[in-house]
């Protein structure tokens, strides 16, 4: 008798076994799964975050006559070159602009003028990586140039 109920314990044990592994399996995946999303969920804010700001600075770059006193104003750094004009702004975590110091993002404008169009390249990258997170090429037609 003792046989026959030894027996039945052991193939409990090894069910109860198995199923336990079978829990740690799927829980392990469970949380793997968690943490991608999260991940993927970050990533998507940034990129649309970036989306938005730089739309709006196209925007402002296609109506406005002075784009430029508006990035100074805004508190950006201006770096001159013979071909180009650059403007630097810093972000934040919570994407305000701030100082060097507490910069995770930074967004570029980069301005080039000839004949008859301006164009403007906006970014924005992450200051750890610098990867660029969004990248917008904007031009407009500003009828200073040579004419024919």
């Amino acid at each position: 008798m003792h046989g026959k109920s030894a027996r039945r314990s052991s193939l409990f044990l090894l069910e109860l076994m198995i199923s336990i592994l079978m829990f740690s399996i799927t829980s392990a995946w469970c949380a793997r799964l968690f943490v991608t999303a999260r991940s993927v969920v970050s990533a998507t804010e940034e990129l649309n975050r970036a989306q938005n700001l730089a739309a709006g600075y196209a925007e402002l770059f296609l109506a406005s006559e002075d784009f430029e006193a508006f990035l100074l104003n805004e508190g950006s750094k201006k770096e001159e070159s013979e071909e180009k004009t650059s403007y630097c702004l810093c972000y934040d975590k919570e994407w305000n602009v701030c100082g060097e110091e507490e910069a995770a993002f930074v967004f570029d404008a980069v301005m080039t003028e000839n004949d008859n169009f301006e164009k403007c390249s906006l970014s924005f990258s992450r200051v750890d990586d610098e990867e660029v997170i969004y990248l917008l090429d904007v031009e407009k037609y500003t009828g200073r140039g040579t004419v024919l």
